[in-house]
């Protein structure tokens, strides 16, 4: 029991850490594309773009905490201004399989809203969303979905970020913003997990955190015992 218990606390911290302080990119770089963050193209609504993940590229749980697009080699130009909400939910659906005109009906039921934020000016090289609510994602529950809704966009042109470009199976994406939805054109997009900026435990977290408590009590208490 005494060989049990901190074996049991270790594997609890280590479980935990999966979720805090690590980052992962998903989707392979080849090609670029400006929406959503540069516009539509002409004739197109330009309001609202998904993206799908295949939960097989997520190792373990993670505590989604900011989220990094980069843009594309050689490409200057300006973001589409206006306001940007961002929202993330599990999706039992497979990231090849969703709708390209109903995008509300493509939504898990726990969608989240993951940032607001305005933007304009020059495209960064890599443009950062820190979330205001973390999203804790369990890739055992589902496939997971980026939503981007755009309000106001104008102005945008050239700033294309790193796309697959019709290549691979990690990403799908769904728009009103122009043609060649599908598997394999998505962004190529790193989530991050920066424990610093968890002020207080995500509910998903706390089983973690209790099975280390507990496990250290008891391990003291048998020490007092023994």
């Amino acid at each position: 029991m005494k060989r049990t218990l901190p074996a049991l606390l270790s594997l609890c911290c280590i479980s935990a850490a999966t979720l805090l302080g690590s980052s992962i990119t998903i989707g392979t770089d080849n090609g670029s594309n400006d929406f959503p963050f540069s516009g539509p193209f002409a004739g197109y609504a330009g309001t609202e773009y998904q993206e799908a993940y295949a939960s097989t590229d997520f190792s373990a749980p993670i505590l989604i905490t900011g989220i990094d697009f980069f843009l594309g080699n050689s490409f200057v130009g300006t973001l589409d201004s206006g306001t940007y909400t961002l929202s993330f939910s599990i999706i039992s659906a497979g990231i090849g399989s969703l709708s390209s005109t109903n995008f509300s009906g493509n939504l898990g039921a726990d969608n989240t809203v993951f940032d607001t934020v305005a933007l304009s000016g020059s495209a960064p090289s890599v443009l950062t969303f820190v979330g205001t609510t973390p999203f804790l994602y369990d890739p055992s529950q589902g496939n997971l979905l980026l939503n981007i809704a755009v309000a106001g966009g104008t102005g945008g042109s050239e700033a294309a970020y790193q796309d697959g470009n019709g290549s691979g199976t990690e990403v799908a994406r769904y728009q009103n913003f122009g043609l060649d939805d599908g598997v394999g054109y998505g962004l190529v997009t790193e989530f991050d997990s920066n424990s610093s900026s968890a002020a207080s435990p995500e509910p998903g977290t706390l089983p973690f955190l209790i099975c280390g408590l507990a496990g250290l009590f008891v391990w003291r208490l048998r020490r007092r015992l023994s």
